[in-house]
């Protein structure tokens, strides 16, 4: 008996076919070979001069095989199969046919895992176009390779991968077929990315076999809601800076190669977890192009098999899309405090005010308790005393909420905590961070007290680590923000009462600080258009003082406006008709990935809560 041969493909099926044709000639010898190619439009011509023995294996293999189109060039023997719901069965037919000659089939894309699952002495997958990212170590590029290894060892005898460039030896990676391999997938790791990257955003799935209908639209679901979470996870180093002040590289950036890698990585390990073959699955990006993608789009081929009644066929690809979302109360807390007790700067935690000290200590504690698996939430923090006087119009109970003047979270000190199942740690654990238990019959009203009194005129100018009003404000901005640009920023920001953190992280997302910038459209370190302009009367969209207090004072109507930095930032983008017609951020990729840009800084520097984020089926 010769040996039979599975070739699988990413990519074009043009290096497969040579590669099947080379192997069977060298195979046959002075003998015959037979390479079956699945779902080719147009079966090879036979050659003029093939030799005796293959025309009477062309006619016996066409006699046994009506419905496939058998022609002999050379010694090789090229048999072309339809894509149908009897493949299977004809090529395990065409298998005892050809026992004694060396036979290769190249797979078509959706049939590969089905195929596979016959048994072979070895089985080759192989690219045109393999890539890896540029920046990717040698241990961090085989987590998918080793899926595709895991799965087909269990069915050969030996697996080869045939990366790009000409020959079988040049790219190719051998694997015997061992048990110490079986199982011993790599880990989604930091930085991990996989061997067969397609162009920069798409990998073409080879097979499925995910049965089940709705399992399969399940697994597609939540293998894009996968990625979409390893993209949450590493937003905030993507939109690191790629240099320290320094010069240096900074260690905490990721590129985006290796982010989108990571998602797609994740998302095909959740797919291979339920049932799909690791070459099933496709990832893609929609919004690849822009500098920060937060959408995934993943489909897994899929077949309906036959049951006793027989009906099995291929079924169209399931698919789903999902995304990073940004809620539009993200960032909604103002940058200085007013209507209390408090009126010093407010850094926000899961959009809730606070003073900065309060919201460094509840970092420190949210974090010593997650280590412990207990998850705080905040439920209430800074309120005005408007907001209080319709809280206690709601429950006029002076035991339970006091009246308007009275409250402590007129402070910015008080924390109302959650969950209930958190109250045991916190009792045990709030005063090694400064809090204490207010009320003993309030388990989720916490206070603190490690700092200044509460509503001082030493706690209005409190920093994260003390320090006046100016120090407290200036902490927040993001780090590559240039120093000539912070007194124009904490000028405008005090001017309009807009956050100066979110003002420098929309510079950076619209000029990189660069008061020169423009595109022929939008003009200056603001991006102001000649009509925003003249509106906001700015006459010099290059003067970078002049445009920052413009900018401030637009932002400053749009959260009017809208009431969510979220919303503000997408009119800014898209213009305030696209926002409002919905009261959403627009599906256009270019807005949703500036406003998560933006948030996600603030959030990777701990302006705003990088929690507020979140994950959802776009389709």
């Amino acid at each position: 008996m010769n040996e039979h041969r599975l070739i699988g493909t990413v990519g074009s099926n043009r290096r497969a076919d040579r590669l099947a044709t080379e192997w069977v000639r060298q195979a046959a010898a002075d003998r015959v070979g037979v390479v079956l190619e699945i779902g080719r439009e147009r079966p090879r011509p036979a050659s003029l001069f093939a030799p005796e023995i293959a025309k009477q294996a062309e006619s016996t293999l066409a006699a046994a095989f009506p419905g496939m189109v058998a022609k002999a060039r050379g010694n090789v023997i090229f048999v072309a199969a339809e894509d149908s719901p009897e493949l299977a069965r004809d090529v395990r037919r065409l298998r005892e046919q050809a026992a004694e000659l060396p036979l290769a089939v190249v797979s078509s894309a959706s049939r590969y895992r089905e195929l596979l699952e016959l048994g072979w002495d070895e089985v080759i997958v192989c690219s045109d176009d393999a890539e890896q990212p540029s920046d990717a170590s040698p241990g961090e590029r085989d987590a998918l390779t080793e899926l595709i290894i895991e799965e087909a060892a269990e069915f050969a005898d030996r697996v080869e991968l045939a990366g790009p460039g000409p020959g079988r030896g040049r790219g190719s990676r051998l694997f015997g077929r061992l048990a110490s391999n079986r199982g011993q997938a790599t880990p989604l790791v930091l930085g991990g990315v996989f061997a067969l990257v397609i162009g920069a955003v798409a990998v073409v799935a080879i097979s499925g076999a995910v049965t089940g209908k709705a399992r399969a639209q399940r697994a597609v679901d939540l293998s894009a809601l996968s990625a979409a979470r390893s993209m949450k996870n590493d937003l905030p180093r993507l939109l690191a800076p790629p240099l320290l002040p320094d010069g240096t590289p900074n260690p905490a950036h990721m590129s985006k190669p290796v982010y989108l890698s990571r998602a797609r990585l994740a998302a095909i390990e959740f797919a291979v977890a339920n049932g799909a073959s690791p070459l099933a699955v496709s990832v893609r990006f929609p919004d690849a192009a822009s500098y920060a993608p937060v959408r995934a789009r993943v489909s897994i081929a899929t077949s309906v098999r036959p049951g006793d009644g027989g009906g099995g066929h291929r079924a169209p690809p399931n698919w789903a899309e999902a995304r990073i979302s940004v809620p539009i109360s993200m960032g909604s807390v103002p940058e200085v405090a007013s209507g209390g007790g408090y009126s010093g700067p407010l850094a926000e935690r899961q959009g809730k005010g606070m003073r900065p000290d309060v919201a460094a200590a509840f970092d420190a504690m949210a974090a010593a308790a997650a280590a412990a698996g207990v998850t705080l939430t905040i439920n209430s923090a800074f309120r005005s005393d408007a907001e209080q006087a319709a809280l206690f119009a709601a429950n006029p109970d002076p035991t339970w909420v006091a009246p308007p003047g009275q409250s402590l979270h007129r402070c910015a000190t008080e924390l109302d905590l959650g969950a209930s199942d958190g109250y045991g740690w916190l009792a045990a654990n709030a005063g090694r961070f400064g809090f204490v238990q207010r009320y003993s019959w309030e388990s989720w009203h916490f206070g603190y007290v490690a700092g200044p009194a509460p509503c001082s005129s030493e706690g209005n100018s409190t920093g994260p680590s003390g320090g006046d009003r100016s120090a407290a404000l200036s902490h927040a901005f993001p780090s590559v923000t240039p120093t000539w640009v912070k007194p124009l920023l904490l000028r405008a920001a005090m001017k309009w009462n807009v956050s100066a953190a979110l003002l420098a992280a929309q510079l950076f997302a619209e000029s990189s600080f660069n008061p020169k910038a423009g595109n022929g459209i939008a003009f200056g370190i603001a991006a102001f258009t000649p009509a925003a302009a003249a509106q906001y009367g700015l006459d010099d969209p290059f003067d970078p003082a002049a445009a920052i207090m413009a900018q401030a004072h637009l932002m400053s109507d749009l959260l009017e406006q809208f009431g969510s930095p979220a919303l503000a930032l997408a009119a800014y983008n898209a213009g305030p008709g696209a926002v409002g017609s919905c009261n959403c951020i627009p599906s256009y990729p270019e807005t949703q990935a500036y406003v998560a840009k933006i948030l996600g800084m603030l959030g990777g520097m701990g302006a705003i809560s990088p929690l507020g984020m979140e994950i959802e089926l776009a389709k």
